[in-house]
């Protein structure tokens, strides 16, 4: 009986150690597929926006920024479609995702706003705009490290 019990507890250790590296395994995974989508994302055809800030004309820059926010729409979209589970991932993930997001949307009240004419609040929701983008830079830091 004795016997028994020391295996149990060997069996019960080592369940117990395969199941923390297997978590680890799992986030490690999801990095990498994280980490895939976003880059692919950012290399697409479409986040080639061709914009070199020369156009003064509202209609341009309504479309353009119409085009990014469907950009981000489908960023977040691919982000969603992930289901990261991992415990220290994916509150990270749901925060880029928020991010892409918020971006989508300011960037379609900048060209709603365009179209009206209303063109400080363009420059409002641009300025809105960006300070979400801003968020993106420290978030990035933190999944690189919960990533490494």
């Amino acid at each position: 009986m004795i016997r028994f019990v020391g295996r149990h507890r060997a069996l019960v250790g080592a369940f117990a150690l395969l199941s923390g590296g297997c978590g680890k395994f799992q986030q490690a995974r999801e990095c990498g597929t994280f980490v895939k989508t976003v880059n692919a994302w950012l290399t697409s055809p479409d986040a080639q926006t061709g914009d070199d800030g020369a156009s003064n004309d509202p209609k341009q820059i309504a479309e353009q920024a119409r085009r990014t926010a469907q950009h981000y729409a489908e960023l977040s979209k691919r982000l969603a479609a992930l289901h990261v589970q991992s415990e220290e991932l994916a509150p990270r993930v749901e925060r880029y995702e928020q991010i892409a997001d918020s971006a989508a949307r300011t960037l379609r009240d900048v060209a709603e706003a365009l179209d009206r004419g209303d063109l400080e609040n363009a420059r409002e929701k641009r300025v809105e705009f960006d300070t979400v983008a801003q968020r993106e830079g420290p978030l990035v830091k933190e999944i690189n490290g919960v990533c490494r």
